[in-house]
């Protein structure tokens, strides 16, 4: 059994207002009929903020360095060149943060085991690398990374970290996920494209996680069991593609409705396997792919606004930032110690489509 002691978090510095982010829409598209969707789409968002490695999207800036007014003149190859530039100085950032609030630093605590996770951007030598050098970690440092599993990635390295602490005593267990999803950004003109620019933001989280039994001591969220489940009659509504351009997301407009008519089952499949009544489950950790999948998901489990209140909250502050959202979710529950002793039960969605889902106890 492991146990999350610590959860870091990071955002680059240029922080848009929803109302900014949509005034530069409205500019890039010069459509009319498509400033009429993202019009709808963002009213209904349910974001105040974002955030990126890039200050175009801010047009009270006036400093648009990277689309310099034209987006469809950045191509792939200059997105994953500031991809590279920006993503290992965030990522340590969340780091630096997770340390500090259990009063130690990274050479202090010791990383025995390494995992990084993004999707949104690809080098080698990767991530993991950077961090590496810049932290001074052992060169022969286990290492590994989770790529391209979209949202729901957290959940596939806290698995594997799982698994490592389970085998070994004295892990001493980094996860990091770092996205940049803004990096993407192209006006197109259908549902996925408008849906993604209306929705998506960058940021970083990290983890410290070591084996439950040398960790009684600290607070955190004690990591009880994973449930997996792809839904192979839904792999057609998300997902991505690899352009000459970008990497572009596919967004269907059904997901909500989708997930929402899945999520019964999910839940008592789930609660099967971890052997708890769904009634013992006091709070919940839903990733914000969308205000729409969280109202969705709400009125069919018949949730209260107070139990997803983690999630709306950091949908309204931080848009969803693909991978590292839940671990924010999570890391809002940590900061309420009223909720120790609670079970939390977990949920994120990814291409596939796939549903990962965990059961944590805040001790």
């Amino acid at each position: 059994m492991s146990k999350i002691i610590s959860i870091g978090t990071a955002v680059p510095r240029h922080r848009s207002k929803q109302t900014a982010i949509l005034e530069f829409m409205h500019a890039a598209y010069s459509n009319e009929t498509a400033s009429r969707k993202l019009n709808m789409l963002f009213s209904h968002s349910g974001i105040d903020e974002r955030y990126s490695v890039i200050p175009d999207f801010d047009k009270s800036r006036n400093e648009h360095i990277f689309f310099n007014g034209v987006p469809s003149i950045a191509n792939v190859e200059s997105r994953l060149s500031v991809f590279k530039e920006r993503a290992v100085p965030l990522a340590i950032e969340a780091i630096h943060a997770a340390f500090k609030k259990i009063d130690t630093t990274v050479s202090q605590h010791g990383v025995t085991h390494l995992i990084t996770v993004t999707c949104t951007g690809l080098s080698a030598p990767g991530i993991d690398a950077g961090i590496i050098e810049e932290l001074n970690l052992p060169d022969d440092i286990y290492r590994t990374s989770v790529n391209f599993l979209g949202c729901n990635a957290a959940f596939h390295a806290l698995k594997i970290a799982d698994m490592i602490c389970k085998t070994d005593a004295d892990a001493k267990v980094l996860v990091v996920c770092v996205e940049l999803c803004t990096l993407h950004f192209q006006p197109k003109d259908n549902h996925d494209n408008l849906l993604s620019n209306t929705i998506f933001g960058d940021g970083a989280a990290a983890m410290v996680i070591t084996p439950a039994a040398s960790s009684k001591a600290r607070k955190g969220l004690t990591l009880n069991g994973f449930y997996s489940l792809l839904l192979n009659k839904g792999k057609a509504l998300m997902g991505w593609n690899v352009t000459p351009l970008n990497f572009e997301m596919i967004l269907d407009a059904k997901i909500p409705e989708f997930i929402g008519a899945e999520a019964e089952m999910i839940v008592q499949k789930a609660s099967a396997k971890y052997n708890i009544d769904s009634r013992h489950i006091d709070n919940w950790a839903i990733h914000p792919g969308g205000k729409k999948i969280l109202d969705t998901i709400k009125r069919q489990l018949h949730l209260t606004e107070e139990q997803l209140q983690p999630s709306y909250k950091v949908l309204s502050e931080y848009g969803n930032m693909s991978s590292p959202t839940i671990l924010f979710v999570l890391d809002e529950l940590m900061n309420d110690e009223s909720r120790i002793g609670e079970n939390i039960f977990s949920i994120g969605f990814g291409p596939g489509l796939s549903i990962e889902t965990a059961l944590l106890r805040y001790e």
